[in-house]
């Protein structure tokens, strides 16, 4: 997997959340945000039935991805009041990097707001016979390094049990962490970004079925 895959979802994570907690800087900012301080509502509602359709769009090289609404049901439905919803503009992005084509198959984008508590991010289904350890760790690198390249680098790396599972923790600088895990029943790779008192994205891992 090539690096610039997961660097891009991190730095998008990063550009909502701090986007919606105040940042400024236009050139971090690769997609429209919500005006600070007044958090957009999420606009796709929390419960997707699991068989709904999934548009699946072809690419250039003969593979194709789907937008898969089903994988949110892998998560708590809301966490702190909030539900969690389809962030709508992810998707879109990450479909562009040809690399997250090669990679995975079906994936949702996540996203739960309460006024300065928020948590964005990825849950994607590897395709067969391409996870590995060294896949997840290279993953989890890259997406830290754009996440954290936007709020002052990475400042610590631990790791917890969240939810019965072993779980990758990242510390930016501002406040901004990320949660990674692997659920191993489905291949799903799950990426929260979290900011915020609350946790929310502590609190979505530790809630993860399946």
């Amino acid at each position: 997997m090539r690096v610039g895959l997961a660097a891009a979802l991190g730095a998008l994570g990063a550009a909502l959340l701090l986007g919606g907690c105040g940042a400024r800087d236009a050139s971090l900012v690769p997609m429209p945000l919500p005006v600070a301080g007044t958090p957009a509502p999420p606009t796709v509602p929390p419960t997707v039935p699991p068989t709904s359709p999934a548009p699946t769009l072809p690419m250039p090289s003969g593979a194709s991805v789907a937008l898969d609404p089903g994988l949110l049901a892998l998560l708590p439905s809301s966490v702190g009041g909030a539900p969690v919803s389809e962030e709508p503009t992810s998707f879109g992005q990450a479909i562009k990097d040809a690399s997250f084509v090669s990679s995975i198959d079906r994936a949702a984008f996540p996203i739960a707001v309460s006024g300065a508590d928020w948590a964005s991010g990825v849950l994607a289904h590897v395709r067969p016979g391409l996870y590995s350890d060294k896949m997840f760790a290279d993953w989890r690198a890259s997406y830290d390094q754009g996440a954290c390249a936007q709020s002052s680098g990475v400042l610590a790396r631990a790791e917890q049990t969240l939810g019965g599972r072993t779980t990758y923790v990242t510390t930016c600088g501002g406040g901004l962490r990320a949660y990674h895990t692997h659920l191993a029943s489905r291949d799903v790779i799950v990426s929260l970004l979290s900011t915020g008192a609350q946790d929310f994205g502590a609190r979505l891992m530790a809630g993860i079925g399946g």
